[in-house]
């Protein structure tokens, strides 16, 4: 009896300090339009309205989730580190933001009521995730860009790019600003391509 009173005691006192260990907390990381980066000069501006298609994301990537690939065919995701805001809707608001600093278009937006738009962005990302290779880390992008005209559904312009960037060390801080910076630099190539097309013509 005294054994199990013994026990008993030892129980009461342990489940309290169980009960007061805090769950780990979420970080959360949001991909940021690089302002500093748009510059002031004045491109071309084409008189025409562009709409900008919600970004398709592989279903693997679009999620709130990270994903990090270990092996060729295997991902998985990392348990307290989460985007803040989907990457469809993200990436997305990256590309209005790009196109209204840059002003290449007379109209942008990513759905027009009253008008039929000129132009469409269309937008697929193919991968998003971080890639473990041994110690080191990369973020990897995998995205394509097709500028199409609506009235008969013309490509007009369209560009891929499949990058890779290694991170100084595991930090998915560090990660979220080289994707940052890969969809920045290929969203601003294709913007030439389209500055290149139209005054070609």
């Amino acid at each position: 009896m005294k054994y199990l009173l013994k026990i008993f005691f030892i129980l009461i006192i342990l489940l309290p300090s169980c009960r007061s260990s805090k769950p780990v907390a979420s970080t959360f990381y949001i991909i940021e339009f690089p302002i500093e980066k748009v510059k002031d000069t004045q491109p071309l501006l084409l008189p025409y309205s562009l709409e900008i298609a919600t970004v398709d994301i592989h279903p693997a990537f679009a999620t709130h989730q990270i994903a990090v690939r270990e092996n060729e065919h295997e991902i998985r995701y990392f348990s307290n580190h989460e985007w803040a805001v989907r990457p469809p809707e993200g990436f997305t608001r990256f590309i209005h933001t790009y196109f209204n600093q840059i002003k290449l278009f007379r109209n942008v937006d990513v759905r027009f009521w009253s008008l039929r738009p000129d132009y469409r962005l269309v937008t697929r990302i193919n991968n998003l995730e971080v890639v473990a290779d041994g110690r080191n880390y990369y973020a990897r992008m995998h995205i394509e860009f097709r500028l199409i005209m609506e009235q008969g559904e013309v490509l007009i312009v369209q560009h891929a790019a499949d990058r890779s960037r290694l991170l100084e060390k595991r930090n998915l801080n560090l990660f979220t600003g080289a994707i940052s910076d890969i969809f920045f630099e290929e969203l601003h190539y294709f913007a030439g391509m389209i500055i290149h097309d139209f005054t070609q013509e």
